[in-house]
């Protein structure tokens, strides 16, 4: 199957998480299952040359209750679980996030957030304004996060503070003492 890069590291990491194979089939599936799948081949189509299919694929987005800014440049592998009522406007978003429901990603006067690699944003959190959240960083739910996180962080409450920091030892992370 050839897709777009980034739809491609998308699709594998769903494939991954549904422990599916990577083939049409499975792609058509999580296309007509998965609304959060539909807006992220919405997303990652505005940016090809087909035309074509983005008239093909964006009727089926509209009803969707989650919001991908065409100016956010997100890195692939992006996941959402339950991607309701979700908006994501970054100026920059790494590779391998996951995005729970109702988690707004904002810009306020100043700006938008940049976001880091393989980092896990909890149900119904905030993370608002001109801010950088490191890599490997957890945001815990309903977290309103306004101020900067440094990477390997575990932050949680409004507004949110460092609860934690994370450690990788033999390819596992681990809560540091």
């Amino acid at each position: 199957m050839c897709l777009p890069s980034k739809l491609a590291e998308d699709f594998n990491i769903w494939c991954k998480w549904k422990n599916k194979p990577m083939n049409l089939s499975t792609f058509i599936m999580f296309f007509l299952k998965f609304a959060e799948f539909r807006a992220l081949v919405d997303y990652r189509l505005k940016y090809t040359k087909i035309k074509f299919l983005r008239y093909l694929v964006h009727p089926t987005c509209m009803h969707i209750n989650l919001y991908i800014s065409s100016k956010s440049e997100i890195g692939g592998g992006l996941r959402f679980m339950h991607g309701f009522s979700t908006i994501i406007y970054c100026t920059k978003m790494g590779t391998n996030c996951i995005v729970n429901q109702q988690v707004t990603i904002g810009w306020n006067d100043g700006g938008a957030p940049t976001i880091g690699n393989n980092v896990w944003v909890g149900a119904g959190a905030k993370v608002l304004g001109p801010i950088f959240i490191g890599n490997d960083v957890i945001i815990g739910a309903n977290a309103v996060v306004v101020k900067d996180v440094p990477s390997h962080s575990i932050v949680a409450g409004v507004p949110a503070k460092i609860i934690k920091y994370r450690v990788c030892e033999n390819d596992s992370w681990k809560i540091a003492k």
